[in-house]
């Protein structure tokens, strides 16, 4: 990350408290101190949390088995691929 977290965020600013700034304050606010792992299972996380917001009112929704069956290829992409399919999809979602 070459921003820091206060580009993306609101809440990040010098005397803000919360978690946003609590990880700041740990991690630096380009999250210089935590590795790509880190990072990668972070995304896991935020991901299930806002897919479970998102699923319970979109339920059995058009084309669920083909978005699912992508899921199940996933393993065809490489990692820049993917951070490429992420990096669009994220940005998909928050156009909507």
């Amino acid at each position: 990350m070459t921003k820091p977290i206060g580009y993306f965020c609101s809440g990040t600013m010098p005397g803000d408290t919360g978690l946003l700034a609590d990880m700041q304050e740990s991690w630096g606010s380009t999250f210089e101190a935590i590795n790509n792992a880190q990072r990668l299972w972070m995304i896991q996380q935020i991901s299930s949390t806002l897919s479970q917001n998102y699923l319970e009112s979109n339920l059995d929704s058009p084309r669920d088995s083909e978005v699912k069956e992508v899921a199940e290829r996933l393993d065809e992409l490489s990692p820049g691929q993917l951070l490429g399919l992420l990096d669009a999809l994220v940005a998909q979602v928050k156009g909507n």
